[in-house]
């Protein structure tokens, strides 16, 4: 009888991120052994809500995310993460424009020209930055993808 190097049994229960690890078994064609499968696509009228969180920002602010969001906690998490991401960059966009009017507060002390010429020119930048991720993201979202914001337009991970 020949002695075999003991291995050590492969998991079976949750691994990292909370997938099941790999028992060896059969994979599907194409898809790496261990790797999560791809989600579900989302149906048309989730596609539609995520489209809407991002494109109801420049109007209501955080409002129309914010419902979004609350409306798709049970059943639609494709809506709901992107109503999350919304609901993100309007809270960015807002304490961003927050410190923007300080600033010309601070800078109107000394002579409004200075504020209107520093002040104007920030925010309306800041504004046109945030158009164009929320419009990015709408189109990430009728592709029924999942593109997060950039890092610097969230509050959170």
């Amino acid at each position: 009888m020949t002695s075999r190097p003991m291995q050590p049994p492969a998991p079976t229960g949750p691994g990292p991120a909370g997938f099941m690890a790999s028992d060896g078994g059969a994979q599907p064609a194409g898809h790496p052994a261990g790797a999560p499968s791809a989600p579900a696509p989302a149906s048309r009228p989730e596609v539609h809500r995520a489209m809407l969180a991002y494109l109801g920002v420049p109007f209501t602010l955080v409002l129309v995310p914010l419902v979004i969001y609350l409306a798709s906690l049970h059943g639609r998490p494709f809506a709901r993460w992107h109503a999350a991401q919304a609901v993100n960059v309007a809270a960015t966009a807002i304490v961003y424009t927050l410190c923007g009017l300080i600033l010309g507060a601070v800078l109107a002390l000394d002579s409004v020209q200075v504020a209107t010429l520093i002040a104007v020119p920030l925010l309306a930048v800041l504004w046109i930055c945030v158009l164009v991720v929320l419009v990015r993201a709408a189109g990430a979202a009728s592709r029924g993808e999942r593109q997060p914001v950039p890092r610097w337009l969230r509050v959170s991970r």
